[in-house]
């Protein structure tokens, strides 16, 4: 149930001043006497440092201090303008979550650091997150509602399971639920094996949708170097993908975010219609600094990057390819921007961690679903790794693009040529087989029409070319190198599947359409 708004706040159990003591300061100092002797350990949980510190107060608790039972606490974090987070004007999805940070002040209050002295760090295991309203904005008060249900020992880890429930003027927000944190031995965290797949398929639930996906632009691969993932933070769209779109200059909601959420720095694959499910596939990759402001801020004396942090640096990655895919808009004049999809819970699992001795991670995304709600939506698949160990999994990653719609892209694109990079259509490639040669390659050879001849293609039904969409060499310059790419539609009922009586391409076939492009 939604917690009352809060009217004429009284004084918080814990001002943020005291939020910052247990984020970097003496645990005696904010808990009393009974936790002094926490402050002669070598580590202790804490809350983050600036500038994720985001309990701004503690309103409540509730439990028995160092009882190592189960409690409740209350903290707000305030939304203020300009906030060096906001993203097309919204808290961002790692904010949301990461502002429900205090189950760490929690834990400590019931006790977990008088059990481990100092010996283990806290590290997140699981969540599953569920979004109930839009991201919110400068203004907007966010209230958590933190319970720890439990703590148990396996051996000599402890492990604690909590949950939160997130309000806005006491309207549900979000939710965090089937979260487990335990605390590690440094040995334990530099031997775990990370992600180890269990060859089960999460169980998905398909999203409502209203019309299905349709290629907005030419499919295609891409890598992007750091200047052209830069371009997309300033919305060059063409010179991040050397493509023609729509729009010129993408709406600043809808562009990569910069500053501190530099989070992408390169795009080592991009495929339209690559993954398990041929719906898109791409990787991103970052450079770890041992002095990046995610390692130096959190924790004081445990550096690591946060989970939540990990979660957006995925979500990033995909908004990559969804701009790739055609989902762009220059409107100003409308509140466009990404958020999740409400109702829809996601799942965080960490198996690893990122640390200042971290070199490179990489995130790898696959579309599961995409279509329109009536606004554009896709729900995806997101691994991460660090120095190439996989070490964070997460299922059902939603992304709607607010403000969009299919009725608006289909505007924007009725102007764009579906075949924007297309060198060669097939009606070209027709000519070069049994027509005029100089309607495929130009005036130059308009001799070959009548008065020479040419080595030309097969006709069909022996010809496996539908179009050229990049070439290199220059025309009628007859030198050595240079690369040539085509496509091949295979249809359906092709007639070398019932002639070979296979349900697969013969090899004869599949060479052929590999030396087509060559006599080309």
């Amino acid at each position: 149930n939604p917690l009352p708004a809060v009217a004429g706040r009284g004084r918080p159990r814990f001002d943020r001043d005291l939020c910052m003591e247990f984020a970097i300061g003496s645990l005696g100092k904010m808990l009393g006497p009974q936790f002094a002797i926490v402050d002669t350990y070598a580590q202790r949980v804490r809350l983050p440092d600036e500038p994720l510190m985001l309990a701004d107060r503690i309103v409540e608790v509730e439990g028995e201090p160092g009882s190592m039972t189960s409690g409740r606490c209350v903290t707000e974090h305030d939304v203020k303008p300009g906030a060096w987070y906001l993203d097309g004007g919204r808290v961002p999805v790692c904010i949301s979550v990461e502002a429900g940070q205090a189950d760490l002040f929690l834990s400590s209050y019931l006790g977990i650091d008088l059990q481990v002295k100092g010996e283990r760090v806290y590290r997140l295991l699981d969540a599953k997150v569920v979004f109930h309203r839009d991201l919110p904005v400068a203004g907007d008060v966010l209230r958590y509602d933190i319970r720890i249900d439990r703590f148990i020992k396996q051996g000599d880890t402890w492990l604690f399971f909590f949950r939160f429930d997130g309000t806005i003027e006491g309207q549900p927000f979000i939710t965090m639920y089937d979260g487990c944190a335990g605390f590690f031995s440094v040995e334990q965290l530099e031997t775990g094996k990370g992600i180890v797949p269990d060859g089960r398929k999460p169980a998905r639930t398909p999203h409502r949708e209203t019309a299905k996906f349709t290629s907005l632009l030419p499919h295609g691969t891409a890598t992007l170097n750091e200047r052209q993932v830069d371009a997309l933070r300033s919305g060059a769209l063409r010179e991040a993908f050397g493509i023609d779109f729509p729009v010129s200059n993408l709406a600043p909601s809808l562009r990569l975010p910069d500053g501190r959420m530099r989070l992408v720095d390169r795009i080592l694959e991009l495929d339209t219609r690559g993954g398990a499910n041929g719906l898109g596939l791409v990787i991103g990759e970052h450079d770890v600094s041992p002095d990046a402001w995610y390692l130096t801020c959190h924790f004081k004396d445990d550096p690591v990057m946060p989970g939540t942090l990990m979660y957006e640096c995925c979500l990033h990655t995909l908004r990559v390819l969804l701009l790739r895919l055609g989902w762009v808009d220059d409107a100003t004049d409308v509140d466009l921007h990404y958020a999740p999809i409400e109702g829809a819970a996601s799942q965080l699992k960490c198996r690893g961690q990122v640390l200042p001795s971290t070199k490179k991670v990489q995130y790898r995304l696959e579309i599961e679903q995409i279509g329109y709600d009536p606004e554009p939506f896709v729900i995806a698949t997101a691994s991460m790794f660090a120095d190439g160990k996989h070490i964070v999994q997460m299922d059902n990653m939603s992304v709607r693009i607010r403000g969009l719609t299919k009725e608006r892209l289909d505007a924007l694109f009725s102007g764009v040529e579906p075949t924007t990079d297309v060198r060669f259509t097939r009606e070209q490639i027709l000519e070069y087989c049994e027509g005029a040669p100089s309607k495929c390659f130009g005036p130059t050879y308009a001799p070959f029409d009548n008065q020479r001849k040419l080595a030309r293609l097969p006709r069909p039904p022996y010809l496996f070319m539908d179009r050229v969409t990049k070439t290199e060499p220059k025309p009628f310059v007859l030198e050595p190198g240079g690369w040539i790419t085509a496509e091949y539609d295979v249809p359906p009922d092709a007639w070398y599947f019932a002639a070979n009586r296979q349900p697969v391409m013969p090899f004869a076939v599949l060479l052929e359409a590999a030396l087509q492009p060559c006599g080309f």
